[in-house]
C-alpha cells in the first residue's frame, strides 16, 4: 500500500511540478489583478446564468460577442491553452486508472 501511495503522490507531484501547471498559477494570479477580465467573466457569467433560465436569443449573441471579447485577451487565452493541457493530462491519469481497476476486477471476475 505504501508502494502505491509513493506511485500516487509521484503522479501528482509530476502535474503540479509541471510547466503548465505553475504557468496557470501564475497567469491565474496576474489576472486576478485584472479588473476587465474579472468584470467581463462576471458579466459572462451573469449572462450564463440568464441565458439557462431563458434561452433568448439576444442575450445569447451578447455573451458569444463577451466571450470572444475575453477570449481575445493574450493572457486570458494562453492561460486556457496551458489549462487545457493540465486538464488533459489529469484526465489521462484518470483514464489510465479506470481501465486498470475494469481490467484488474474483469480478469477477477473471469
Amino acid at each position: 500500500m505504501e508502494e502505491l501511495n509513493k506511485s500516487i503522490d509521484d503522479v501528482i507531484n509530476t502535474i503540479i511540478n509541471s510547466k503548465e501547471y505553475k504557468t496557470c498559477l501564475e497567469l491565474k494570479d496576474r489576472m486576478s489583478d485584472n479588473t476587465h477580465i474579472i468584470e467581463l467573466v462576471n458579466k459572462i457569467k451573469t449572462l450564463q446564468k440568464k441565458y439557462i433560465k431563458s434561452q433568448d436569443k439576444d442575450i445569447k449573441k451578447e455573451l458569444d460577442l463577451l466571450e470572444q471579447e475575453l477570449n481575445s485577451i493574450p493572457i486570458y487565452h494562453i492561460y486556457n491553452i496551458n489549462l487545457e493541457i493540465v486538464n488533459n493530462k489529469i484526465l489521462y491519469v484518470k483514464d489510465t486508472l479506470n481501465n486498470y481497476f475494469d481490467n484488474l476486477l474483469n480478469n477477477k471476475k473471469n
